[in-house]
Formats: C-alpha cells, sequence, structure tokens
C-alpha cells in the first residue's frame, strides 16, 4: 500500500479485517493526508465533511496487529510481475526489499498552486488565502483572521474553480469538491461569527452527496451569505490599506462591479500528488485525460485508490477505497 492517506488507511484496514497482512508505506512522518489538517465544519448540526472520519480511522489502523506502518519512506524501486512483485523501499539512509502480491497506489492529490493564477494575487497580497489555508487556520488557531492585522475580517469573498475548469491552465476538469467544502466553510465561519458576511462567487455549483440540496437551501436561505454566479477577473489591493477590491460581472444587471472585501478565499482545485509520476513509470501505468492515475486491469495486481484515479471528496475515497480493497481480496483469493 503506497500512502497514508483516508484511502490508502481504508484499504490497508479493510485487508486487515479481511485476514490480510498490509505494509502501508508513507513518505511523510504522519498519516492522513491532506484531510488530516481538515478542521470540523459543523454549524448547527453536522455538515457531514467528514474530517473526523480520518481522525478516526489513523487512529484505529495503528491498533490493527495485521497493518505495519512505514512512515517517512518511499517505493522507489519495482521488479517481479502480477503473481509477485518485490518493491524496493528507502526510509533515510536504509534500503529494504519487500515480497509483495499486489500493489495499491493511494498517493492522493495537491491542491493546485495559487501563485499560478497571478490576477488573484496570492502569494503577493497577505489577505488572499486558499480554502486549505483558512481550514488549517480554524483547526489549528481556532479563529478566523485576517493575516494582516489579525483582526476578523466583516466582508469574505469565496472565489470557485481556481484551477479547475480552467481552458488557459489545461484543466478543463472540474475538482468535484471544491463547492461543498466552500460552502461548509462559509456555514462554520458565520454559525461562529454571525457578523461576518460572505460572497460565494460561482460558475456552477457541483452537488456532493444525498443531502446536499438541503445544504445548499440552507446557504441561500442565510441572509449572511451571498450566492453570485460570476466569476472575478481581478483582485486590487489599495497601496494605502489591505483592503483587495474584485471585479466580477453581476449577472441580474449585467455590468460589471467593483466591491471591496476584508478577505478572500480561493477555493483550489486538485492536482495529481508531486512525486506520483513517477510511480507510474515505474509500474507503467498510464494517465487519464484529466491528469490522474487510469486504474490497470486487476490481472496486473497493480490497483488504483482514492482521489488520484480523479477528483474525490472524504467520503468518496472511502468507497472507492472500500471497492478497491475488494478486488485485492478476489486477486489474492484466486491466486491460492
Amino acid at each position: 500500500m503506497v500512502g497514508g492517506g483516508i484511502s490508502g488507511v481504508t484499504v490497508a484496514s479493510e485487508l486487515a479485517l479481511s485476514g490480510i497482512p498490509t505494509t502501508l508505506v508513507e513518505r511523510e512522518s504522519s498519516l492522513g493526508g491532506l484531510p488530516a489538517s481538515f478542521c470540523c465544519k459543523a454549524s448547527e448540526s453536522c455538515n457531514k465533511c467528514f474530517a473526523c472520519v480520518v481522525d478516526k480511522r489513523v487512529s484505529e489502523i495503528r491498533q490493527q496487529h495485521r497493518v505495519s506502518i512505514l512512515t517517512q519512506t518511499e517505493l522507489t524501486g519495482v521488479k517481479g510481475g502480477p503473481e509477485e512483485y518485490t518493491v524496493s523501499l528507502k526510509s533515510g539512509k536504509e534500503r529494504t526489499d519487500l515480497k509483495v502480491s499486489a500493489v495499491v497506489l493511494a498517493t492522493g492529490i495537491d491542491p493546485y498552486d495559487a501563485t499560478q493564477k497571478a490576477e488573484y494575487g496570492y502569494g503577493r497580497f497577505k489577505n488572499v488565502i486558499t480554502a486549505k489555508d483558512l481550514d488549517e487556520m480554524l483547526r489549528f488557531q481556532a479563529k478566523l483572521n485576517r493575516p494582516s492585522d489579525g483582526k476578523l475580517p466583516k466582508n469574505v469573498a469565496f472565489f470557485q474553480c481556481v484551477g479547475s475548469r480552467d481552458e488557459s491552465i489545461g484543466h478543463l476538469y472540474c475538482s468535484q469538491v471544491c463547492c461543498a467544502y466552500a460552502l461548509r466553510l462559509i456555514r462554520a465561519i458565520r454559525h461562529q461569527y454571525p457578523e461576518v458576511r460572505a460572497t460565494f462567487l460561482y460558475m456552477d455549483i457541483q452537488p456532493a452527496g444525498v443531502n446536499f440540496q438541503q445544504f445548499l437551501n440552507a446557504c441561500r436561505g442565510d441572509k449572511g451569505v451571498r450566492l453570485i454566479r460570476s466569476l472575478p477577473s481581478k483582485v486590487y489591493q489599495s497601496p494605502l490599506s489591505d483592503q483587495l477590491r474584485v471585479r466580477f460581472i453581476d449577472p441580474e444587471r449585467e455590468e460589471v462591479l467593483e466591491e471591496s472585501f476584508d478577505l478572500i478565499v480561493l477555493s483550489v482545485g486538485m492536482t495529481l500528488k508531486k512525486g506520483t509520476k513517477s510511480l507510474m513509470e515505474l509500474f507503467r501505468l498510464n494517465f487519464t485525460e484529466e491528469g490522474f492515475i487510469s486504474a490497470p486491469p486487476s490481472q496486473t495486481g497493480v490497483f488504483v485508490a482514492g482521489a488520484c484515479s480523479g477528483p474525490k471528496d472524504i467520503d468518496r475515497s472511502i468507497l472507492h477505497a472500500k471497492s478497491t480493497a475488494l478486488l485485492v481480496e478476489q486477486h489474492l483469493r484466486a491466486r491460492l
């Protein structure tokens, strides 16, 4: 198992419960992957962000005796074929070889590098942050503040589709999770800080989950939240203050508006995790049209789980990981 995020942890856990020993290889020092830094986004009730599920599953797998966990370890080589692979592992200066009957790649994703959208000012303007930055702020600082002065921002804008559905950068795909992710952040912020006003600027709203429409209706019914179907063209910062100005088209009046905001949050899309390409070359795997891993036939003994096969939220990553674990089990049982 390569990758210790929620997908890798889920596959390893499912296999262990079926009596199949698994070695979980993670190049970072801890498990959980990207969602391990997410905050709980509950407002009046649970908003099903599943951040708590990640913490729970990581804790549980450490108690699973059929799973061997190797952190700060990378897979650097492979020999053999579907009947038996010999993988080379590197941890610091130590190198070991391990014989395995199947390999699962669950390497996860990286958030799109928002500095590549220079017109939004990320990396130049202190008060332009990503949704991931906001998530970590709420989890580790337990409060909302403007990076420039530490004050509570009273007027916050959320930009959708930053790095997704963008022909200019070659990312035509929808990252699928960004709309629900940003709206959950808005609901959590509004619950804790009712005085904060949020503006949600979007292209289309991607549904996520069976209860999403009910959740979306609650957002639309909140007088402190504006949902505007328009993507901003550029962000400007006043040279005399930290105030940010945004230009966008008002879809109702069909004219260009310019408004001021205290904080801008960019909902960045998903890209394949850095370093995954080298693993794909080792196992001779192909890319999907969107630039993620195309799953090979199961008879190869190589499997792909989670968002590295295409954009998925935590819930869908868990479901995909469970189905992958079943395929792995079937492959191994067929060899007996």
